[in-house]
């Protein structure tokens, strides 16, 4: 529920649950008896339960009639199913969603385990092939943003949660075995079976025509009813599981499904013709043959992310209603034949990243030989039609290999995520969350390709910039490429070119919306910035982290300090030379030294190897004062909100929290 520490609560007595339904509600309810006296024989149904109060609040918080309110009541006490409280109350809270929509998004959230981190993309790419948003969304990225939407809503009623990894939710292991059990019990559409521990598995004709089928951990190799007789089936998803190829075939054939999804499976190949097939889902796969994936022709959304795929089939070039294509993680894809891409004339989303890079000169593809094998090019990538494109993730080892008389974005609305560097030059991040904002990743030197007009665009629209083992940076950082938009700036092993971050540009407001800063490895890194820049830089700064800069004498000076209002954490280790974390050198005349310097959201405060460390901000030290090392105090030290306060001598005239 977004707290930064998970507690265990106990059961609530009778008078902690009113508190509590009443703060979820938003307002006292005492004024009116009829309602009060309605409302205290529903948090009674909950048992003490603390998820069922505040579910059930949140479902009543916008509608405060005591006929709704006596009509819930009735619901409640009307279900037997235990544990009573937990089950009828969340079963309300679904019931009274808006709109299918919301009830789909869920019930889609049932067919992962227990626990799961459920990719937000997921629930996009099954939504846009059972049509459950697809035929009111144009375009997958539009339908994205209505998925994100509707799982935020969710939130908010704690049907789902937030999880600790990127682009994903969680589901409560209650709320999952209430929506199994509303989905299948209730509704005969839905079969989710988990046989923790790898169990064969027999299939039967159904006695229910189950719309949606999720079989986890399971075996299947047996002989099976040809197309099982699930007539009205529309979704398969086989999650850490093992088929055979003839009892695949099988369990296909006569299927009208419209989303196949694979996950950690192995397929030795897919010969079944899907006609009605719009979300194909192979990720985490070890595959066989997959050239049959070219007939289905109403295939939209085409997956092989993290499998071991190795070329991509010419025959996805057939897939001409196909919208989105990914290979993110096939780090064994060497192979896309010349000619696939760019014959994908209605894709809108291409992700290749930490993929595919062994993109072919467009020079070298105009003279090769006939019976000669040729890559794709990014000539490719930029032939199709840039009305439909609305989001890239590519890798490129060069940025020589960009086409001189073309551009590789048009508009900037289309979102990207693009690597432009030799492979392995980043170290291996977290899984890749297709809701990222616009991303550049550059290595190399920064006098070469900043004459290129894409990086320059790239830069320009980019919400995260990482440079990597880049020469003569200030190119960028003092370039007139605006960073008005940038929200996370990452330069790490910079050796020449880097002495400081801004320059020459005193009365300008710079890096207005940065919110996450990190500097490492810079070694000729002299200072952040030259010169006194308007009130606002830096304003939205959250995250600082300053290591093995061994030139660096001081963090910021202090007319950056005093915008940092929103600063929760900072870091400094392992820069040798550093004396003070904020300096008011060379504006001396212009900075009143009895003002403080304040940090009123700082959580967090690790200073670690700075030996030669003399104070926080030496200019506001008492005159009685004799400044000397902070070596043996924080040399490995972690300084938390409350021991600040304790550091009197060193942190004289700066203000944290509390």
């Amino acid at each position: 529920m977004g707290s930064q520490k998970n507690f265990t609560l106990p059961m609530l007595t009778a008078e902690e649950a009113w508190e509590l339904f009443q703060e979820t509600i938003g307002e006292p309810l005492d004024a009116d008896p009829d309602l009060c006296d309605i409302a205290k024989a529903l948090t009674n149904e909950c048992g003490g339960l603390p998820y069922s109060v505040v579910t059930i609040g949140k479902a009543l918080q916008n509608n405060k009639s005591k006929y709704e309110w006596a009509n819930a009541l009735q619901q409640l006490k009307a279900h037997e199913i235990p544990p009573q409280a937990y089950y009828s109350s969340i079963k309300l809270c679904y019931e009274r969603l808006e709109n299918d929509e919301l009830k789909s998004c869920f019930l889609l959230c049932c067919l992962f385990p227990q626990g799961y981190d459920i990719p937000i993309d997921y629930l996009v790419r099954y939504a846009w092939g059972q049509g459950i948003i697809s035929d009111r969304f144009d375009s997958v990225e539009a339908a994205r943003m209505r998925v994100h939407f509707l799982v935020v809503k969710l939130k908010r009623r704690f049907l789902l949660l937030d999880s600790s990894k990127e682009g994903c939710t969680k589901m409560h292991g209650v709320v999952h075995g209430v929506a199994i059990s509303i989905a299948s019990q209730d509704m005969d559409v839905f079969m989710v079976q988990d046989q923790a521990g790898y169990r064969s598995w027999q299939i039967n004709p159904p006695c229910k025509q189950y719309t949606t089928v999720s079989l986890n951990d399971v075996h299947i190799d047996d002989p099976i009813v040809t197309g099982l007789g699930y007539q009205e089936l529309k979704l398969l998803q086989l999650k850490n599981s093992e088929v055979s190829e003839s009892a695949l075939e099988s369990m296909l054939k006569g299927m009208k499904l419209q989303v196949l999804s694979f996950i950690h499976t192995c397929l030795t190949s897919i010969r079944v013709l899907l006609r009605h097939l719009r979300t194909l889902s192979l990720d985490d796969c070890t595959l066989g043959d997959i050239s049959s994936v070219g007939k289905l022709e109403n295939l939209e959304i085409l997956s092989f992310a993290r499998s071991n795929i190795k070329v991509l089939p010419r025959e996805v070039a057939d897939l001409q209603q196909l919208r989105l294509l990914d290979t993110t993680d096939c780090s064994y894809l060497k192979e896309i034949p010349h000619g696939i891409l760019s014959r994908l004339s209605k894709l809108e989303e291409l992700y290749m990243t930490r993929s595919f890079n062994k993109w072919e000169p467009a020079e070298e593809v105009d003279q090769s030989k006939e019976g000669e094998i040729r890559m794709a090019s990014l000539a490719e990538v930029l032939s199709l039609p840039s009305k439909n494109l609305t989001v890239l993730a590519i890798d490129i080892p060069d940025f020589k290999l960009l086409p001189e008389d073309e551009v590789l974005l048009e508009k900037e609305t289309t979102r990207f995520h693009i690597s432009i560097c030799k492979p392995n030059t980043f170290p291996m991040p977290q899984p890749l969350d297709y809701g990222f904002k616009n991303t550049v990743k550059l290595a190399g030197d920064a006098k070469e390709f900043m004459q290129n007009g894409d990086i320059r665009f790239l830069l320009k629209y980019s919400r995260a910039l990482y440079f990597r083992e880049t020469k003569n940076l200030n190119c960028v950082l003092n370039d007139q490429v605006s960073f008005e938009g940038l929200e996370a700036l990452s330069i790490q092993n910079s050796k020449h070119g880097t002495e400081s971050l801004i320059s020459d540009r005193t009365g300008e407001t710079a890096f207005l919306q940065l919110k996450s800063l990190e500097l490492n490895g810079i070694s000729d890194l002299l200072a952040i910035c030259h010169g006194q820049l308007q009130n606002q830089s830096f304003g939205n700064l959250i995250s600082l982290q300053i290591s093995c800069c061994s030139e660096l004498r001081y963090a910021f000076p202090v007319s950056i300090a005093r915008n940092l209002v929103q600063l929760q954490s900072l870091v400094v280790y392992l820069c040798d030379k550093m004396q003070e974390i904020v300096s008011n050198e060379g504006m001396e005349d212009e900075i009143d030294a009895s003002s403080k310097v304040a940090f009123p959201n700082l959580t967090e405060l690790n200073l670690s190897g700075v030996s030669n460390l003399v104070s926080f901000y030496i200019a506001n030290q008492p005159c009685s004062s004799k400044p000397e090392r902070l070596g043996r105090q924080i040399k490995e030290m972690k300084l938390a909100g409350p021991l600040l306060r304790n550091q009197k001598y060193y942190f004289h005239q700066i203000a944290f929290p509390g």
